[in-house]
């Protein structure tokens, strides 16, 4: 990253003002909205961890609430991480009421804020980790993820397991969840693609430089986490942190439009996920190895030609043959630029959107 696309960055992305504890090198970012309840445990949580790490962590709550909502639960939580901040120099809190974005704007304000108090040659090593206020984190966290991330990529999806429900019927429901996200997962890898990865908001972290190459957080009600990884595996690179070090809470939620929250709520409900079919990710893993064979992406037909006439279908409706011209218009002829290129392209929407399509296919 030049510097210059540093400065563009903080230029676009003005950000509240917000002073960073001397020495720090990482930062949690937490979005708070309705859960002056769930605090307590967490702060815990997050404490207990920071002060047994050597890394010199902030914990930074972006307290929100949608424009028209009730801010009684905000002006609470911020009483309680005032409390804990009178204790403790390395929490501070961001106040955002009326927010039009959601998660995603709360997300985004915090690690823009951050971001907005580093230096050029501290983004490289500089470690924003997304949490969520009903979310607990082991111990081990702070002392595993900054250094795991420093070491391997731009960002990271790391290993989760949502806490035990006191109700039978909430705990089958986050398990088969888990279950379905686990599979989808497993079957991507299998396949070969480069976005095989889980996409939980409180479950990743991400450098500063790959933040802001991916060009930070989106403004979205929710999938915020599942559109800004994305991103950041086309300009960095998204790695898997199989430890399990993140245990969001299993309660039903209607706070987001979709999520797992809602997808508890619709398993409780009696509308099970529904898998998609293995044939489909099986037809995924001929594309792509059909993608990265030698010469493939030379033109639009030498890959299209070479597969089955159901996936054909899928390239011709996403107008692959005309944007791929214009590509090849505009790249050398590097067989991994175009491999890139064409990843960029197919990327973890456009992996979903061919899954179901294929699994149309499969029920015609």
């Amino acid at each position: 990253m030049r510097e210059a696309d540093f400065n563009k960055y903080l230029r676009k992305n003005p950000a509240p003002a917000l002073r960073l504890p001397q020495g720090t090198t990482s930062a949690a970012v937490i979005p708070v909205y309705d859960e002056a309840d769930e605090l307590p445990a967490t702060l815990d949580s997050l404490l207990a961890s920071a002060c047994a790490s050597a890394e010199k962590t902030l914990l930074l709550f972006v307290v929100n609430e949608p424009a028209g909502a009730d801010n009684a639960s905000s002006l609470q939580a911020l009483e309680i991480i005032d409390r804990f901040a009178a204790k403790y120099d390395f929490i501070r809190s961001l106040y955002t009421p009326q927010l039009a974005n959601g998660v995603g704007e709360a997300r985004k304000t915090g690690m823009d804020a951050i971001c907005n108090q580093l230096r050029f040659g501290e983004l490289d090593s500089f470690v924003l980790c997304s949490l969520d206020a009903d979310t607990h984190i082991s111990k081990e966290y702070f002392s595993i993820v900054p250094a795991a991330l420093r070491r391997n990529s731009g960002a990271l999806s790391i290993g989760f397991s949502h806490r035990t429900s006191s109700d039978p019927a909430t705990e089958n429901a986050i398990r088969l969840y888990e279950n379905y996200l686990e599979r989808y997962v497993t079957l991507l890898k299998k396949a070969n693609s480069p976005y095989a990865f889980h996409t939980i908001g409180s479950a990743f972290a991400v450098r500063a430089d790959a933040y802001i190459a991916a060009g930070g957080m989106r403004m979205r009600q929710a999938g915020e986490d599942f559109y800004f990884l994305q991103a950041a595996a086309k300009s960095s690179q998204v790695r898997t942190l199989d430890r399990i070090l993140v245990h969001p809470s299993p309660r039903v939620s209607s706070r987001v439009p979709f999520g797992t929250g809602p997808a508890v709520g619709r398993i409780l409900a009696g509308e099970m996920p529904q898998d998609i079919p293995d044939a489909a990710f099986e037809a995924l893993k001929e594309i792509l190895a059909l993608a990265n064979s030698p010469g493939k992406l030379d033109s639009p037909q030498n890959l299209l030609s070479e597969m089955p006439q159901k996936c054909r279908d899928f390239f011709i409706a996403e107008k692959f043959p005309e944007l791929w011209q214009k590509v090849l218009k505009n790249l050398p002829e590097n067989e991994k630029k175009r491999q890139k290129a064409f990843h960029d392209w197919f990327d973890g929407l456009k992996t979903l959107r061919f899954l179901h399509f294929f699994e149309k296919f499969l029920i015609k």
